[in-house]
């Protein structure tokens, strides 16, 4: 199978009626797919049972195209990744046995591309089937979701205050849903010591979108508020670019097990129980 990535982020499928009336052209006598790749800035993924392909060009390569490939390979996870660059003559294939090289190495070439040298500060976020709970690699997950279901969801103000630190839930953050339409700070992540200057306690109760690094809190809090209207669980994958307090800046890369708990009618407390995954310096 192989799709189109548009550089808006679209996904497009080869020879479909809806990317001939984006080209406005109807015509099957040359290779749609490379000339997206060398002039309109798409990529083009191609998924085997071993590997999956990418085809690019560096030089052309926005940023949003870069976000929903990488999404779609951190998704499926591919035991290989071969990297195809239109317009190289030199070394035009790398193959990657590792996804996170795979991924760096997309990060390094993109660059390339002609005003988009900084980084996105916007984190990637893939949902994840819940069905990966069952790898032994997610058994504190598993454990931490089979002990939510066996409460039917429902806790108490003290269970709340055992969930921030019981080590079962991997140390991870909760936040007061109140309303369904604010997302306050009720405890963070036991691997937070201070946010700048201040410390992390003093930042307790606040909304996140008052937090000093709400570019980057605000997007990775959207899925609580889903949660908390879904009334369901959800697992995701997030690579973020983190910056510390003196300005060096890291790739990290985690998954996160949502669990809502109602505590009332009304009242909603989400903990986030975090697997990290990588962490890489730029």
């Amino acid at each position: 199978m192989e799709m189109l990535i548009g550089p808006k982020g679209r996904i497009w499928y080869p020879n479909s009626r809806e990317l001939s009336n984006y080209l406005g052209y109807h015509g099957g006598d040359f290779d749609v797919v490379s000339y997206c790749i060398r002039n309109l800035g798409f990529a083009a993924v191609a998924i085997f049972p071993s590997y999956t392909r990418i085809r690019f060009q560096p030089a052309l390569l926005p940023a949003a195209c870069l976000q929903r490939v990488l999404e779609i390979i951190l998704y499926r996870a591919p035991q290989r990744v071969v990297l195809e660059r239109a317009a190289t003559l030199f070394s035009p294939l790398e193959v990657f046995h590792n996804l996170n090289d795979a991924v760096a190495r997309l990060r390094t070439l993109q660059i390339a591309t002609p005003g988009e040298v900084e980084p996105s500060g916007s984190p990637t976020i893939v949902s994840l089937s819940l069905d990966r709970l069952q790898d032994p690699k997610r058994a504190g997950m598993q454990a931490a979701f089979e002990m939510w279901k066996k409460a039917r969801r429902y806790a108490n103000t003290q269970t709340v205050t055992q969930i921030a630190t019981n080590s079962l839930f991997g140390g991870g953050a909760v936040a007061w849903m109140p309303g369904q339409d604010r997302c306050l700070i009720e405890a963070w992540p036991q691997t937070y010591g201070k946010y700048g200057k201040l410390s992390y306690d003093s930042l307790l109760g606040r909304d996140v979108r008052d937090l000093p690094d709400s570019r980057y809190i605000l997007p990775t809090t959207r899925s609580y508020f889903s949660v908390v209207q879904d009334q369901a669980p959800r697992l995701e994958l997030i690579e973020a670019l983190v910056t510390h307090p003196d300005g060096s800046m890291f790739w990290s890369r985690y998954e996160r097990l949502l669990l809502p708990w109602r505590t009332g009618a009304s009242d909603t407390f989400v903990s986030s129980m975090p697997a990290l995954r990588l962490v890489r310096n730029c």
